[in-house]
């Protein structure tokens, strides 16, 4: 069934009677509270899974939990040498959370390796974009680019799988991107 034909079933169900609809109209009133809760559990749980694997060389950063819908959260890795100069992250676009991608982020500094940081990015990761601070980012795939359908936030509360492809690609990142910024960053 399409979700447009199941949204029109709920519809015609919550009109049945004056209790359905209550209740309708409860779990509607619930609904961002219940994803606010699956989103911040997720990227927890995605938090304390990338510190151990990272190590102590590295820090966490989360922005995400304290607004998990608001546009522009994210949560990013960074050496503690880099004088939060640079991190790498993911990072929502849009508000829901949707249009999620993973990013380098760079402060001021301009150097000959930050287009080799994006040459070794795009060929042994995958072909990534340029703008502002980032000197590459990427958007993250399907299905797990938007947080507002129902399959990636059952996916999210489910927590295993979603978790295991977030931290791997953000591992297989940092392990490109960190020998680069700690040249650029002067480690």
């Amino acid at each position: 069934m399409k979700p447009s034909e199941e949204a029109d079933v709920i519809v015609k169900h919550a009109f049945e009677s004056q209790r359905k609809l209550r209740i309708a109209a409860k779990v509607g009133l619930a609904f961002p509270r219940i994803k606010e809760r699956i989103v911040r559990e997720f990227v927890q749980s995605l938090v304390g899974k990338l510190n151990p694997r990272l190590g102590k060389s590295w820090a966490v950063e989360d922005s995400w939990s304290e607004a998990p819908l608001v546009r522009g959260s994210y949560i990013a890795a960074y050496r503690t040498t880099w004088n939060e100069n640079a991190s790498i992250g993911l990072h929502c676009e849009k508000t829901g959370p949707s249009d999620l991608d993973f990013f380098i982020w760079l402060g001021k500094q301009k150097t000959p390796l930050v287009a080799e940081l994006k040459e070794a990015l795009d060929e042994r990761y995958a072909h990534g974009q340029r703008g502002g601070s980032n000197p590459w980012w990427k958007f993250v795939d399907p299905p797990y680019r938007d947080w507002n359908t129902e399959e990636a936030l059952i996916g999210l509360w489910k927590q295993h799988e979603a978790v295991e492809y977030y931290t791997s690609h953000l591992l297989r990142i940092c392990k490109i991107a960190g020998p680069f910024l700690d040249k650029i960053c002067g480690k």
